[in-house]
């Protein structure tokens, strides 16, 4: 095609985004400027005269980084990117493209194509045409120079491959306080605590239903489970098979319940209607608002649901709420960096993607001795062949070992950031009997501080920071509560990923019941003083 008409077809498109610095672009215009500093110049590429489909899709997937990370590190993939489109792609990069532009790089050098392997694997997952199967299965399992011990990317790419775990604590943490904060929605807070803690696909989460959420008791003990749909399996239908996740985290069964209560009151609402407790277990946890509001009656939402029972379900790609949208917005606002990437004389951003979470999981469970078998079953493959990729141990493995079954993975310090009372009066909602946060056994051990609704329960408090604990509450019981539910996990073989929640609830309440000691020491000694 000829230059000049390329240009035009391009340039006829229109697409306004924000980079992540708040510097509107547009998709199809020749300049991006991203920041005060940086500018991406697509006329750069019109030698190479690719596939005017091909380019569209590959401005489509760099726009989407170009609003989640950095100037600097979105125009580095740009110029590497450059360099590999330059070894013959046209409009599909391919495995023998991969295999030539590594050819080119010396050692010193390879790590200009890992720093574009986590935004190739992510233009694919995005569906954009333009990258073959062949070249992801390639970049997938490639070792580079240029990373540690040369593991495969599951292990130590920072940019794709499984996150450390200070770098998931430090998400954990950050994501808890930013729900709490209303900065993000609940939806947003639900999706990625379970892409988190289940390790499963974005999609098979899409499709869960409010009926998927299992609470049993046994010998007196609550236990929490999650039919997990099937994924890729072969002439099988949407929801056909079921993958059942056991004793989940009591924080993700909150969010998803919070979640699919919300999805019910949606429901109800549009139609008029109270739905009974089986009509209940048909609505999707994460629903379509969109699709629901086209439908005129319920018995209509039952049809679609039998006939397809994906269309009510949130899709993987369009406007909010999306798994794209959820994902695009966490990387927007999270301000966290990670030492394993250096820029620019600093930190580069802590890259978000549910391929990571997936890795993540995977990584966690072989750090915790799970066999290939167990982890297969876990991620949901038919076989062991895809799980070697995060079972090749060496010495950094086992170094990650034992900070792995370290027993606390935060610091003291930073677990704890509400406000403690002296007395009840001083409460944010001194008024308010609601805002009275009581134990398992109905004691009052302190108030919340927000107006307005929450999904965490009462444990889940001392992590979050408008809790105003009572200086006299007694507080050693709910640590005796939660330690011993964290250890019946850890027995029934929850990895220490599941746990990390736990862990450092743990931490916080330790942190209270110091602080209290020391409160009630400098009130012993004012009253001396008084006296």
């Amino acid at each position: 095609m000829p230059r000049t008409k390329r240009n035009a077809n391009l340039k006829r498109q229109s697409d306004k985004r924000v980079s992540k610095a708040n510097y509107e672009f547009d998709v199809y215009g020749d300049v991006w400027k991203l920041d005060a500093n940086k500018s991406l110049n697509f006329r750069l590429l019109e030698p190479l005269e690719l596939n005017p489909k091909f380019e569209s899709n590959f401005r489509r997937a760099l726009a989407d980084y170009a609003c989640e990370f950095s100037a600097s590190y979105v125009l580095n993939i740009f110029i590497f990117c450059r360099l590999l489109f330059r070894t013959g792609v046209s409009d599909l990069v391919e495995e023998a493209n991969i295999i030539n532009f590594k050819a080119t790089l010396k050692n010193e050098n390879q790590y200009k194509l890992g720093y574009i392997r986590a935004f190739l694997l992510d233009w694919y997952d995005k569906n954009f045409k333009g990258i073959d199967k062949g070249a992801v299965e390639l970049l997938t399992s490639l070792r580079l120079s240029g990373n540690t011990k040369g593991k495969a990317v599951a292990l130590g790419c920072p940019h794709s491959g499984a996150y450390s775990f200070e770098e998931q604590v430090d998400f954990i943490n950050w994501y808890v306080d930013a729900y709490t904060d209303r900065l993000i929605s609940l939806t947003d807070y639900a999706f990625i605590i379970a892409l988190q803690q289940t390790g499963a696909r974005p999609i098979q989460l899409t499709y869960l239903y409010f009926g998927d959420i299992i609470t049993r008791i046994e010998n007196g003990i609550e236990h929490f489970d999650v039919k997990l749909p099937n994924a890729k399996k072969r002439n099988q239908q949407i929801r056909g098979s079921f993958q059942l996740k056991e004793e989940v985290g009591e924080d993700l069964i909150l969010a998803l319940t919070a979640q699919a209560k919300y999805s019910l009151k949606f429901v109800e609402a549009h139609f008029g209607i109270r739905l009974l407790p089986e009509q209940k277990k048909l609505v999707p946890i994460f629903i379509n608002e969109r699709e629901v509001t086209l439908l005129d009656s319920f018995s209509d939402f039952q049809r679609i649901q039998k006939q397809t029972p994906d269309l009510l379900c949130m899709t993987l790609k369009g406007t909010h709420p999306s798994v794209s949208s959820i994902v695009r917005k966490l990387a927007h606002l999270c301000p966290l960096k990670t030492s394993r990437i250096k820029l620019d004389g600093g930190y580069g951003d802590l890259h978000i993607n549910p391929r990571r979470f997936r890795y993540t999981h995977a990584t966690n469970m072989q750090l915790q001795g799970a066999s290939d078998i167990v982890i297969a079953e876990e991620l949901g493959h038919s076989d062991t062949q895809q799980v070697k990729v995060y079972t090749e141990f060496n010495e950094d493995i086992a170094e990650r070992l034992d900070d792995a079954l370290a027993p606390s993975l935060t610091p003291l310090a930073q677990a704890f950031s509400g406000t403690l009372l002296d007395s009840e009066k001083d409460a944010v909602r001194a008024n308010d009997p609601r805002s009275r946060i009581n134990n398992d056994e109905g004691d009052t051990v302190g108030n919340c501080g927000k107006f307005g609704f929450c999904a965490n329960g009462a444990i889940h408090c001392y992590t979050c920071n408008k809790f105003q604990p009572w200086v006299n509450a007694q507080h050693e019981k709910v640590l005796t509560i939660v330690e011993a539910d964290r250890d019946r996990k850890r027995k029934l073989g929850a990895s220490e990923f599941v746990l990390q929640a736990q862990n450092r609830t743990i931490d916080a309440i330790k942190v209270v019941i110091q602080r209290c000691k020391l409160r009630k020491e400098e009130m012993a000694k004012e009253g001396a003083v008084d006296g």
